[in-house]
């Protein structure tokens, strides 16, 4: 097992709701970092207003800002893009090593090969993979196939 001495550093692909519920979640982790966003719809500035103020689960209960370019959320400085193809985004200039894939546009092995090509170690798909041989892992279904302790190896 490789003992990382910093923290993974995330990428997420799609920032609608899940995208955005992952920032939440991750509030107050030193262990993973989220250092770039890749989003078509809205830009920056919509990108932070929604994780800000979110209908169902309220307002964030950091603190959100943008400068046009990118988002700090609870001072830590997310870099942001907005182009259409995984191969495009420069994950490798931000040194990502999982990609959480929130689109729910790339599904398959073929599609997600991009991301390994840019330097991605992992990618996790929030969605079901049509590919053979992908698990789909449901926590509380079938997780016992997946060491979820196991992201940074």
């Amino acid at each position: 097992m490789t003992t990382h001495t910093r923290p993974i550093r995330l990428g997420i692909n799609g920032f609608g709701r899940i995208g955005r519920l992952v920032v939440r979640a991750l509030q107050g982790r030193s262990d993973l970092q989220i250092v770039h966003v890749n989003e078509l719809s809205g830009g920056v500035e919509t990108a932070a207003h929604l994780l800000e103020f979110d209908t169902v689960h309220g307002r964030y209960p950091g603190e959100v800002t943008t400068d046009g370019t990118s988002i700090t959320v609870d001072g830590s400085e997310i870099t942001f893009s907005a182009l259409p193809l995984p191969g495009e985004v420069p994950w490798d200039d931000h040194d990502v090593d999982i990609v959480l894939e929130c689109s729910g546009a790339f599904r398959t092995t073929d599609v997600l090969d991009p991301y390994f090509r840019r330097g991605v170690d992992k990618v996790i798909v929030a969605a079901p993979v049509k590919s053979p041989g992908v698990p789909n892992i449901v926590i509380g279904c079938n997780d016992e196939y997946c060491d979820i302790g196991d992201l940074g190896t």
